[in-house]
């Protein structure tokens, strides 16, 4: 009953909305009715409660290119998962309030530019039939709204999204677009005589939101609720308390103390239990570097079960485990040909992060910012006496508050098949990682030197894009 009821919810959304008008069919001309079906899916709130959803979405692959949508409005940028935590880890700095908030059906407050149009769903049919107007034609839906499925739907939400935050003369919103990140915004305005300051970082129709002041919050929170519907179940501040839920990361914040922490404690238990290793032995490593993995001809396993391991491990890695990094990279690269040992080490990934879910990555806020403990092998032997840990300890640059500092390696002809190199990379920035990588050298490196040398000219990237944020969040001088 839950689902009727909900089926019935996203109709009246739709319905109230104008997503769509009814048409006879025979009026349609050339145009081919796109096919639709509901999806549905139980959603965890903020507030730890389940929600049975239902949406009702265009099966988009049914499109005709440049009839139905044109090719340059297919893409959909969002909040890289770095800028996320680059974003958390400077409101924590700043001891500014954290929120969240969550838009409802995101996609249907923007207007399709282009004609499209769609059966109806089953549960308008009448006595198994399409339905009919008075006159006894068969009608189907001529879509105005940015319907989930559809191939420009994402793209069309951004755009109105940025240009609510940007340009729209009704609210004036005034935010100005990251350089380094198009969905990260900021704002820095005087409100009741108080310069105030807003970080908005936009993932979709989730957004995380740094402010100053409560005044602004409610400043920025009173307008964005005039013109979008906003979830109250999945919105408000975050602290330990009523942690938040962003991109199924457990968010804690303790604004008084300066601590931020986030994990994905659910999402690793949730893989676990699916493929039944909770009751294993546990493991202290994801992988070892000394696992030569073979490569195959042709799968020896289920394809589909492999990688939907290795995307769930994939999706964690990039979001709160740097430590899996290495791990999940070698396994991707048996994607197209799975055999039993590289299910067992999928698996044995599984387990290491079951085994090791209450880790979460801290950022703290305190004069001396970054203070990483990160050590080397290969760190040189010195005349003056020092102690074997004071030796192993790796060089590390001044330490000041939002300063990221970045740490690169790799290993020389790692890969067995391709003798290619590995490189690894993690930034630190107010004491906890807010970017990483572990990925295989397009270049097969001839010596060690060399190898390190792509890892450098690979990571510069990154270490632009975070100068880039810094700059223009303020807390960098431009151009130094």
């Amino acid at each position: 009953i839950q689902w009727l009821e909900s089926m019935q919810r996203e109709r009246d959304t739709l319905t109230s909305r104008g997503t769509w008008v009814m048409v006879p069919r025979s009026k349609i001309g050339k145009h081919r009715p796109v096919k639709c079906k509901y999806v549905y899916k139980k959603k965890k709130n903020k507030d730890g409660s389940l929600q049975f959803k239902s949406r009702l979405v265009a099966c988009g692959y049914s499109q005709q290119e440049g009839r139905d949508y044109r090719a340059d409005e297919t893409y959909a940028s969002v909040c890289s998962y770095s800028s996320m935590r680059f974003l958390m880890s400077l409101c924590c700095q700043k001891g500014y309030l954290l929120s969240q908030t969550d838009i409802t059906g995101a996609y249907l407050e923007s207007y399709l530019t282009d004609t499209v149009f769609m059966e109806p769903p089953r549960d308008m049919w009448v006595n198994g039939k399409p339905p009919r107007d008075a006159r006894g034609q068969e009608l189907v839906c001529e879509l105005k709204r940015g319907l989930y499925g559809l191939r420009q739907s994402g793209h069309l939400w951004g755009e109105c999204f940025k240009d609510f935050l940007m340009k729209d003369k009704t609210f004036n919103m005034g935010f100005t677009e990251m350089t380094g990140e198009p969905n990260l915004y900021r704002k820095t305005f005087v409100l009741n005589g108080r310069a105030e300051e807003l970080l908005l970082g936009q993932y979709v129709d989730d957004c995380v939101l740094a402010s100053s002041s409560n005044e602004a919050r409610l400043w920025f929170m009173e307008r964005l609720e005039k013109r979008f519907p906003v979830n109250p179940k999945s919105s408000g501040l975050i602290t330990f308390d009523t942690p938040g839920l962003v991109l199924s990361m457990h968010v804690r914040y303790d604004q008084e103390k300066g601590v931020l922490q986030l994990d994905q404690h659910d999402a690793i238990v949730a893989i676990a239990r699916k493929i039944k290793v909770t009751d294993l032995p546990p493991r202290s490593l994801p992988i070892t570097d000394t696992v030569d993995l073979p490569k195959l001809e042709r799968a020896e396993v289920s394809q589909t079960d492999y990688l939907s391991v290795v995307g769930s491990c994939l999706h964690i890695c990039q979001v709160s485990r740097p430590d899996s990094a290495y791990a999940i990279g070698v396994l991707t690269r048996h994607s197209a040909t799975p055999g039993q040992e590289h299910m067992d080490a999928a698996h044995n990934l599984v387990k290491y992060l079951y085994s090791t879910r209450d880790l979460f990555i801290q950022y703290t806020r305190d004069t001396h910012g970054n203070e990483p403990i990160i050590y080397e092998r290969g760190a040189p032997v010195q005349t003056t006496q020092r102690t074997i840990e004071e030796r192993l300890k790796t060089s590390k640059p001044e330490e000041r508050p939002n300063e990221p500092n970045l740490y690169i390696d790799a290993n020389f002809a790692g890969d067995k098949v391709t003798r290619r190199s590995t490189s690894g990379m993690i930034c630190f920035m107010n004491g906890g990682p807010v970017s990483w990588s572990s990925r295989l050298q397009k270049l097969c490196a001839q010596s060690t030197a060399e190898s390190e040398i792509y890892a450098v000219t690979d990571c510069v990237k990154e270490a632009i894009h975070l100068k880039l944020l810094c700059e223009e969040c303020g807390v960098r001088t431009i151009g130094v």
